[in-house]
């Protein structure tokens, strides 16, 4: 009895050995393909470890609007009166990123829970991204625009994507960096707006720093 009792502890203390629950929360970085600059945002994630080489994580990211290159739209007058019945307006487009990341990792080094580790992975990804328009002033007494700056579209998009990444322990804390490539399936836009975007790619980057709290 004795025995069967000391070998429930041993297995008792060794799956318990390691932490099975981690929060993290950091700056990220997104760079979309073909797009000039960076999306500037923050990340918040919880990771559940299976054992001390594999983990399930889950991730949201939001990065608020970034406002992209200016160019030119027609406004066209309200009747055939308005002289010239054509004009350009500047027009800046802004759109944001609140993406949901569910994954999967595997942990290469001193493992999940201690020490210096590399560890990659898999992901399925769902992106928000709300687009809108900055337009110049002009005269609406006389002139007309198919939207204006009070109007906003959406973009639905389901992606997949692979990430690799280390972590390592201080005496402070530990802290962790990665990036991954996404790749959309498909995106859903909610108008014309949104559907013609020049921000949205279906291809983009991902930067991630985070400092990790290992709950027990």
């Amino acid at each position: 009895m004795k025995k069967i009792i000391l070998l429930l502890l041993i297995l008792f203390s060794f799956k318990f050995s390691f932490a099975q629950f981690v929060v993290s929360a950091g700056p990220t970085f997104i760079k979309a393909f073909a797009q000039n600059g960076a999306h500037v945002g923050f990340n918040l994630s919880a990771e559940y470890a299976i054992d001390d080489l594999s983990t399930y994580y889950a991730r949201f990211i939001h990065s608020p609007n970034k406002r992209g290159e200016s160019s030119t739209i027609l406004v066209s007058g309200k009747d055939f009166s308005v002289n010239p019945f054509s004009i350009e307006v500047n027009s800046t487009e802004k759109m944001n990123y609140n993406i949901f990341e569910f994954g999967k990792r595997y942990y290469f080094g001193e493992g999940f829970e201690s020490g210096f580790s590399f560890y990659g992975g898999s992901s399925f990804n769902i992106i928000f991204n709300k687009v809108s328009y900055e337009i110049d002033k002009f005269d609406e007494t006389k002139y007309q625009t198919t939207f204006s700056s009070d109007d906003s579209g959406n973009i639905v998009s389901l992606g997949i994507g692979l990430n690799a990444g280390l972590k390592h322990m201080f005496n402070f804390g530990t802290l962790s960096f990665d990036t991954g490539l996404n790749y959309n399936l498909f995106g859903l836009p909610s108008n014309n707006m949104a559907g013609s975007s020049n921000m949205y790619s279906g291809l983009f980057f991902m930067f991630n720093f985070g400092f990790r709290k290992y709950i027990y």
